[in-house]
Parts: structure tokens; sequence; C-alpha cells
């Protein structure tokens, strides 16, 4: 879609980016890629993954943050549940790079994104592991009574990983293929997507050519719950992460927020500009919800787009983040995502009292 629909040079543009897959494809197709989103997880990842950067300056910039480094004598600061995580020595090194990082520089914000990405994951079968942590899943963290009892059921031992060590061998495997050179401009802004106007406006970004991306799921997730380890670095607690995020946990919710999503993003795209949303179905037990073409039906004339088609794509489940939740969240997952593509009327629709939800 994004060749098809945006000139070289135009502007894609992401207002859910999560971790900046979206972008990462338009930079690498000579497209301007803009990103927003509201979790600042997802940002930070997403700034990493579209930084122009030379290895040898990553390379670099870990050494002189090596140098650096003094043994801390503070670690008892730090919560329990880290303490736990961590070995002193790796927990001493982390605390230094919460301070010492300088996201005015573009190594640093690499650096972030990567150590984000190293944080906890599982051990090799040999003993070692490229990630910092004890024992346990890379892709949430488990809750930390969780992490309390496992520890001590099976008597897990933290390995006294070398931080900087890890992080030149993780930048040297996310930049096997080369430096990430500025092929074009790329925004990722901290925001509402509903907001999204003046937030591009404050950027001195320009309209949209297309939108590409995947709003929120129905009530799947708690971000900020399943990603506590990783928000402790940046210095966020995960409980009002998730009352930030909290916005379509219902039926009604997820459409009125979608309503005033579309309102917006119709402010910032050109005229005929496409818009792709990526829609997960729900199958919730014995019920089984195709909340893309329910989302059109609700919203058609209500907000300034035309319907285009909407396109199945079929995955894995497999590799499915839920997977791992277990068998208490069987029948929540979402099993097919679909794409709902519509295409920015050239003059806005009459406003309507927005229609009553079927039940």
């Amino acid at each position: 879609m994004i060749e098809e629909f945006v000139p070289r040079n135009g502007v894609v543009l992401d207002p859910f980016c999560g971790s900046g897959t979206t972008l990462v494809e338009a930079l690498a197709l000579k497209r301007r890629a803009i990103g927003i989103d509201l979790n600042p997880l997802a940002v930070a990842v997403a700034q990493a993954k579209v930084q122009p950067v030379l290895l040898a300056d990553i390379l670099d910039r870990i050494n002189e943050l090596a140098r650096g480094y003094r043994a801390r004598s503070d670690l008892d600061l730090a919560p329990e549940a880290i303490r736990i995580i961590f070995h002193p020595r790796t927990l001493g090194q982390l605390s230094y790079l919460r301070e010492a990082l300088d996201l005015a520089r573009p190594e640093d914000v690499f650096l972030r994104g990567t150590l984000l990405g190293i944080m906890h994951g599982k051990f090799r079968k040999g003993g070692d592991s490229a990630y910092l942590s004890i024992d346990m899943p890379n892709t949430f963290s488990m809750s930390p009574e969780y992490v309390r009892k496992f520890v001590k059921k099976h008597k897990l031992e933290q390995l006294p990983a070398d931080v900087f060590t890890k992080l030149r061998e993780r930048a040297k495997w996310l930049l096997r293929e080369g430096d990430l050179h500025a092929s074009a401009e790329r925004i990722v802004l901290r925001g509402d997507a509903v907001q999204m106007e003046a937030l591009l406006k404050e950027a001195g970004a320009p309209q949209a050519h297309a939108i590409v991306t995947s709003p929120p799921y129905l009530g799947v997730l708690r971000y900020g719950a399943f990603n506590w380890i990783r928000l402790w670095f940046l210095g966020y607690e995960p409980a009002p992460i998730d009352r930030l995020l909290d916005s379509t946990d219902s039926l009604d919710r997820y459409l009125s927020f979608m309503e005033n999503f579309l309102a917006a993003a119709a402010r910032v795209m050109l005229p005929d500009a496409p818009i792709a949303l990526v829609i997960g179905d729900v199958h919730e037990f014995d019920v089984k919800l195709k909340l893309a073409q329910r989302v059109w039906d609700e919203l058609a004339g209500l907000v300034p787009f035309d319907f285009v088609r909407i396109v199945a794509d079929q995955f894995d489940a497999s590799g499915k983040t839920t997977r791992i939740w277990g068998e208490e969240r069987k029948g929540k997952a979402t099993p097919l995502d679909r794409v709902l593509i519509l295409r920015r009327k050239r003059v806005r629709p009459r406003s309507r009292t927005r229609r009553k939800i079927a039940a």
C-alpha cells in the first residue's frame, strides 16, 4: 500500500506506532515516516529503530559510557522486585545508564531501545544468556509476586551480566546488515492519537499521504503490567500507564474511541489519502465479532471517509504474544486480523448524531 499510494518522499503516518514496524518499512521505501504512541515504552523502542546511526559510533559511545561507570552503593533504593531480577553488578550498571544516557544523542536513543530489548529473557541451554535478568520470558514481565515465588521455587540464580558487553553484542547483531542511514525524515512523538492534529502542528509535520496503523485491540492486554520491568528503566510505574491506555475495554467505548480517532485522522490527511487500519477479530467463548466490519457499519457516514475494502490478514497464531498467558485466556485471543481500508473524503459530511449501537 505504501508504494502504491505514497509518492517518493511522501509522508506515512502511524498514530499507534507501537515498536515502529510501519515507520521502518516507510523509511526503507524512501518515504518520510511519522509515528505517535501514548505508551512511553513503544515510543522509546520506535525511536531507537529509526535512528540514523553507525555501528562504529555506537561502539565508541558504549566504551565512553563504560569508562564513566563507577560502582554504586545505592542499589537498595531500587524496588525489591527489581533487585530479585538482576545481579547487583548488573543492577548497578542499569541504574547508572538510567541517568547517563543523553537522549539528545542519536546513539543514546538507539542504545536505550537496544537495552530495553535485552532487559530480560531466557537462558541458553548452556546456561549463559544474551539478556540481563534471571531466566524468564522476554516477551512480557511476570508479575513481581510471581517472580518472587518463581525464583524461590526454582532456586534461580542471577547472572553477573556486564551490561556494556551485552550492549556491544546486541548492537553488532542489530546492525549486522549495515548502518542505519538517514534515508528520509522521521519523527516519533509521544501523545494521544485523538490529539494528533495539535501534536503534529507543534512538531511542524506535514499532512499525511497515507495512514497505516493498528489501533488498540478491543480489551486484550494490560501493557503496563506486562512491561513493568522495562517501564522501571524508563522511570514509569505500570498502573498509571495502564489507566492511560485503558480506553477500549468495551465495544461501546471502542467504537466511540474509533469515531474520535478517525475524525482526528481526517484533519491531518490530504484529500483522497488512504487509511489502512489493522483490526483484530474478537472471539470470546461462543461470540465471534468481525470488528473491522462492525467499525465501518457503525461509523459509516459519521466520519469523513469512504469505504474501499476489507482484507483478511491471516497469520500464525502460535507466534502471538497472548499464547503464553495460559489456558485461562483460552477463547480470548485474536485469531484473525482484518485490514479496513478507507479513503479520505474531499468534503466533510454534515454533522450527524451518532446512531445507537446495536446490542
